[in-house]
């Protein structure tokens, strides 16, 4: 199988993204950084035959995918008053292509999952507030006041996270990237 055979039949596999192995108690995985590169799976195997390394840079990338699990958290206490459900459906999820990591495979997504009104409440949108492309339009009949204003809890500490992941990928194998393209909202 040649390299370009290769990445199309990873595609594949990540096109399975929506199944049910990636729900967690009805919460989905939306947004997720993935980590790729233009090796086939044959430098993939290569790499993984280095155990210890491959454990280390899990480990790593579990680490990073667990400070800003903990920031987003905080961020969500700071910024939204009355925060009941959304900071305990904040969860992170590492993958290998859209599967569960099995020994000796490598992360390649770290997502972040949470309830629907984090979308919401990040944008500033709701009953009566939608969005038309990347504009805020007001819908509701009632009143001509806005009443919601975004609550950028999500985007900034993704920002100021991925460089430290783009770090640890890089000191791990520098052909693979990071695909930050599913990671933020509304971008």
């Amino acid at each position: 199988m040649g390299a370009h055979a290769e990445r199309l039949s990873q595609g594949n596999n990540r096109n399975s993204w929506g199944g049910k192995a990636n729900q967690m108690g009805g919460e989905r995985y939306p947004l997720d950084v993935i980590i790729e590169g233009d090796t086939g799976i044959t430098q993939q195997w290569e790499r993984q035959q280095d155990k210890e390394a491959v454990a280390l840079f899990n480990a790593r990338v579990q680490d990073w995918g667990s400070k800003v699990n903990a920031v987003l958290k905080l961020s969500i206490g700071a910024l939204i008053d009355s925060d009941k459900k959304l900071s305990k459906s904040l969860k992170q999820n590492y993958r290998h292509y859209g599967k569960p990591i099995t020994a000796g495979e490598e992360v390649t997504s770290v997502g972040f999952g949470f309830r629907p009104e984090g979308i919401y409440v990040h944008l500033g949108v709701g009953r009566g507030y939608n969005m038309q492309g990347s504009t805020r339009v007001l819908t509701k009949k009632s009143n001509d006041e806005w009443n919601r204003e975004p609550k950028p809890w999500f985007n900034p500490i993704i920002e100021q996270a991925i460089p430290e992941l783009v770090e640890i990928v890089r000191e791990y194998c520098g052909t693979l990237l990071v695909n930050t393209t599913r990671i933020f909202i509304n971008r």
